[in-house]
């Protein structure tokens, strides 16, 4: 097994086809396939299903595939690592988090945290859900951030980020002000719902349902970013987490607080027998104080 056939593999995995593959990789066709042959070969199991012309990728290579990606990063990785201890800031600190934390509770963490610490660039990495579930200790990764209960199975909970939701809508459909609003009120209201994104919506889901309220959904995504920008373009109102919410806040949208609240929680984690001092305390104190701002 090496690098190329995995290479190949990704490439076939996520083209579809030989022909994309080939095209990708500057290679024939006969090249790429005699790669996944060979990788097949020393598996001793196949990794694609033929599906209307369309080579898929089957149970197995699913599982196989997540391994692969993985390892091809680490070795792409390798350049920039020898680079970043050439230049002396192999102390930099890298954290993991998911989307709605990378654009959300993390660029203000981030901003206070290299205003400090001039000379040591973070590494900020976005990764899925089920990514963060399979990432491993030896990844190098300083700091897992993840809304609970997702978690990354190799990593111990540090500590945690609880944030009550606010609604974030056009101007037009949610007047200004700083009473709380009351969750009866908004059936009239056209939502953009966060599903499949069930870390939030359930919680919104059931508190709406205990409030008697019933909302008409227009949209669905499973991005919070999206969910953002789409209040901002006007188009309805979502349920946000404050730091989100930050970013849509304009002359023509508005955010409120809401009751009853709607909490949500935000898991932070080390990697087991890491002792949480220097520059990843110093990030820490970062997102608490980006938190309490």
């Amino acid at each position: 097994m090496n690098l190329k056939q995995l290479k190949a593999f990704l490439a076939v995995a996520d083209g579809g086809s030989v022909t994309a593959a080939a095209e990708r990789l500057n290679l024939t066709q006969p090249g790429v396939s005699r790669q996944i042959a060979a990788l097949e070969a020393e598996l001793e199991f196949p990794l694609f299903d033929r599906v209307r012309g369309r080579l898929i990728v089957n149970r197995r290579g699913s599982a196989f595939l997540r391994h692969a990606r993985h390892s091809v990063d680490a070795v792409d990785h390798l350049p920039r690592a020898a680079r970043a201890i050439a230049a002396g800031t192999i102390d930099r600190v890298t954290v993991v988090a998911t989307s709605s934390i990378v654009h959300g509770l993390l660029p203000p963490a981030i901003d206070q945290y290299i205003r400090n610490r001039p000379g040591l660039p973070p590494s900020i990495i976005m990764r899925g859900l089920r990514e963060i579930v399979d990432l491993a200790p030896e990844d190098q990764t300083d700091l897992v951030l993840a809304p609970m209960p997702v978690r990354p199975a190799r990593f111990n909970l540090i500590e945690t980020i609880n944030v009550d939701l606010v609604l974030a809508g056009p101007s037009v459909y949610l007047p200004s002000g700083d009473d709380e609003v009351d969750l009866g009120t908004l059936g009239r209201l056209p939502f953009i719902s966060l599903d499949p994104f069930a870390t939030y919506q359930e919680s919104i889901e059931s508190a709406l349902e205990v409030s008697g309220t019933k909302v008409a959904y227009i949209c669905e995504t499973s991005s919070v970013v999206t969910a953002g920008q789409l209040v901002r373009l006007g188009v309805g109102c979502a349920f946000l987490d404050p730091f989100i919410a930050r970013s849509v806040s304009g002359p023509e949208t508005t955010v409120r607080k809401i009751k009853p609240n709607i909490s949500h929680t935000y898991g932070i984690y080390a990697a087991p027998g890491t002792a949480v001092t220097g520059e990843v305390a110093a990030l820490l104190d970062a997102i608490h104080n980006a938190v309490d701002t």
